[in-house]
């Protein structure tokens, strides 16, 4: 059974007790999901699950600031995460509340595991894709038609075969092998008992499936049609475990499986979603509305996407900006941790959208838990707003309601609506 050591983002695996071995073949994620700090590999930007060759899995957990005791930490932290990753726009499809209750003591993988398997479960019992494949076979007796030449080289001194061709409905099509391929790849991976079972059954249901040779071949040439519209969504998981895709590319040759999640694209999609589920005053647009910043030669150049429009009618009455990065409201730098670079750009979004105010929201923390107000030198307001991930529902009241207070006229706030 394969060993589990979890992270935070942005901890050290110093002391997380992987040998140097293993140490090594992570660091060949160190560019884009593991940084360097003092020499030290640490878990940075994407949260999910790692694992080497050894077979030890590495599972970063994202750095969620709870008010719990430490022995349930890990897996409160797992149940938040996977509540904002049903909001993801790129989950295959929607994790349910139940199985993420459930399975948040385990790590991860698990969650992810079950729903692929009950998927694949479910298109089981509704019966594998099956095609007709051409098959050449010397048979004792006559079945389709005799290939004459090879039939007399093979059987001149046996008159009891006969060499023939003849067309088989088989299960052997490159779907089917490669979700045997997915499963074959997580076996040794899973510890939960219930999908322990479930793969030991999917295997003896696809025991006529032979092993894919070549994934990447059998990928590009599989088709659905419209007799397997029941594996579409199989195939979207299957795609993500085999080939990584889907989540994050970053898997090297020392590594086996990755599950890799991009936390400032989680944590945008969930604020979009808690915005659509939990107000109704504004319309809100996600990565939708573009403008451009300037013209050449009558043609528009720089354009603009702001992360989340909040629009009343026609009219754009607030822009905010996702931001996953902690912010410390107790320190004597004004700036508090926010980069300029974001601040330009947020003056960019009011002076082209004409808003009166704009947002960058951080995911809150200890030493961040009231909004800070600034003013821009031309009159906007821009606020950085701390967002609980836990209570998304008031964390979106008090945003709306920072936002309408921030108006020049916040009298006249609750009709801007």
């Amino acid at each position: 059974m394969s060993r589990i050591v979890t992270v935070r983002e942005h901890e050290s695996l110093a002391s997380s007790g992987l040998d140097a071995v293993e140490t090594s073949e992570l660091a060949e994620f160190a560019r884009d999901v593991l940084k360097q700090p003092n020499g030290d590999l640490a878990a940075s930007k994407f949260v999910g699950m790692v694992t080497t060759r050894k077979g030890t899995a590495l599972e970063i957990l994202p750095k969620i600031d709870l008010d719990h005791e430490a022995d349930d930490l890990n897996e409160r932290t797992r149940q938040v995460f996977l509540e904002m990753l049903r909001s993801w726009r790129r989950t295959p499809k929607q994790l349910p509340e139940s199985d993420i209750r459930s399975l948040s003591r385990f790590p991860m993988l698990e969650v992810f595991v079950r729903q692929f398997l009950i998927l694949l479960t479910t298109l089981i019992r509704g019966g594998l894709a099956r095609r007709y494949i051409n098959v050449e076979e010397n048979l004792p007796y006559l079945r389709g038609r005799l290939l004459f030449d090879d039939h007399l080289r093979r059987n001149a001194s046996n008159r009891a075969r006969f060499y023939t061709s003849h067309d088989e409905l088989s299960v052997n099509r490159p779907a089917n092998r490669l979700i045997h391929a997915a499963l074959h790849m997580l076996a040794p991976r899973i510890r939960d008992a219930t999908n322990q079972q479930l793969l030991r059954q999917s295997l003896i249901a696809l025991a006529e499936v032979p092993p894919s040779h070549n994934p990447l071949a059998d990928w590009r040439s599989h088709n659905i049609d419209r007799s397997m519209s029941h594996y579409q969504a199989v195939m979207q998981w299957v795609r993500l475990i085999v080939f990584q895709r889907g989540l994050a590319t970053f898997s090297g040759s020392n590594t086996n499986l990755s599950l890799l999640f991009p936390m400032e694209q989680v944590f945008e999609d969930f604020l979009v979603a808690s915005f659509r589920r939990h107000q109704q005053h504004y319309g809100v647009v996600s990565q939708g509305l573009r403008k451009s910043m300037a013209t050449i030669d009558d043609q528009a150049v720089f354009s603009t996407q702001p992360d989340i429009a909040l629009r009343a009618g026609s009219k754009t009455r607030f822009i905010l900006d996702a931001k996953w990065k902690e912010i410390d409201a107790t320190t004597q730098d004004l700036k508090h941790g926010i980069t300029q670079s974001d601040v330009y750009q947020l003056h960019a979004y009011a002076a082209r959208y004409g808003c009166s105010a704009v947002a960058l929201v951080y995911p809150r923390n200890a030493k961040f838990e009231s909004t800070l107000r600034y003013r821009f030198f031309d009159g906007p307001a821009l606020l950085a707003v701390p967002f609980d991930v836990t209570q998304p529902q008031e964390s979106v009241r008090r945003t709306i309601e920072a936002l309408r207070g921030s108006l020049p006229n916040s009298a006249s706030a609750a009709t801007a609506a």
